[in-house]
């Protein structure tokens, strides 16, 4: 068990009341009901999830004081189990290496994700009961806690249902990108090899739909949208008439021996960049190079941000803390057609 408490060993249940939560508890809880019915979950593994996240960190974000690295990301709190961190108390021993490093443990959008991952395994998951699914995901040795917060759980999927419908105006609190610029298509990306700009130009048909996690694939958007990496393999895909299809997940694009290293003074529109966190061995997010704004002669970048910001076209400034590595894919196929 992680850092959350319960209202005791009895099966006294938690007040249905939402009143006792702060604003990033209630975004954790909203981002937990609108990931998974981007994802089809139905209601009892959503209510398993924050069921865990309430049960295991009290919806909270936490790094951990013998884990000192953690402590360098955005954190709610603080605490010292093991080396569990995150909303879902995940240890650093188990999963650093499977979820992509440090970044991506203290990203509770990933954490999240690892969630309706591991329940999506779990043999029968969609007759188990709620609480039952949480033991079944989280193995505590406190198999009971969960059920103490079932009727919370139940009063933040009242309060957040339908919030993959609801894209809000301006990022929540679990967003960290900046705003979009005022880059609208293609032709801002002008330069470089025709194969770059059949790359540019089809992940522009991604403007404004939602990020979806895991969404997309090499025909199109999923889920009815994308995230960082399907949208890069959408448009690699479309570019080389599907000649080239990426994995969809960052590390393995770029590994990809099909994408040439390129220094960062000399990329091209339609060229993928790679961002990885200080630290860190795995690049976290990828977004396509999407040349100049003919205002500002900014670079700029076409990425799917994250949960809540739709695709879009922002400053590359934005990414200014991360190593930035840059791919060209389709060097066999540039500048082949009339």
């Amino acid at each position: 068990m992680g850092q959350g408490t319960t209202s005791g060993t009895d099966g006294a249940r938690d007040p249905v009341s939402l009143a006792g939560y702060d604003s990033k508890q209630l975004e954790l809880a909203r981002q937990i009901v609108a990931v998974g019915e981007q994802r089809q979950i139905p209601e009892s593994g959503i209510l398993a999830a924050l069921m865990a996240a309430s049960t295991e960190s009290g919806l909270k974000n936490y790094a951990n004081s013998g884990v000192p690295d953690s402590l360098s990301y955005p954190h709610d709190a603080v605490g010292s189990d093991h080396d569990s961190v995150g909303p879902f108390q995940l240890r650093v021993s188990i999963w650093s290496g499977q979820l992509g490093g440090m970044a991506q443990l203290m990203n509770p959008l990933r954490q999240i994700g690892w969630f309706y991952d591991q329940l999506l395994a779990v043999e029968g998951w969609q007759t188990r009961d709620p609480a039952d699914l949480a033991q079944a995901v989280e193995r505590s040795a406190y198999p009971d806690a969960y059920a103490t917060k079932r009727e919370a759980a139940h009063a933040l999927h009242r309060e957040f249902r339908g919030a993959a419908a609801r894209t809000p105006a301006t990022p929540g609190v679990l967003c960290e990108l900046g705003p979009a610029s005022g880059v609208d298509g293609p032709q801002n990306g002008s330069g470089g090899s025709d194969f770059g700009k059949r790359v540019l130009a089809a992940g522009m048909r991604g403007i404004g739909l939602p990020y979806v996690w895991g969404g997309g694939d090499a025909t199109g958007p999923t889920g009815g949208g994308f995230d960082c990496s399907g949208l890069t393999l959408f448009a690699v895909a479309q570019a080389s008439e599907g000649q080239i299809v990426l994995g969809h997940y960052t590390g393995d694009q770029q590994r990809d021996s099909r994408g040439a290293p390129v220094a960062l003074d000399r990329m091209q529109p339609g060229d993928l960049i790679y961002f990885t966190s200080p630290g860190e061995a795995d690049s976290h997010h990828t977004g396509i190079y999407a040349g100049l704004d003919p205002a500002t002669g900014e670079p700029q970048l076409l990425n799917a941000p994250t949960f809540g910001i739709p695709v879009q076209v922002q400053p590359l400034s934005d990414f200014a803390s991360d190593r930035m590595d840059v791919r060209r894919f389709g060097a066999q196929q540039q500048d082949s057609r009339p």
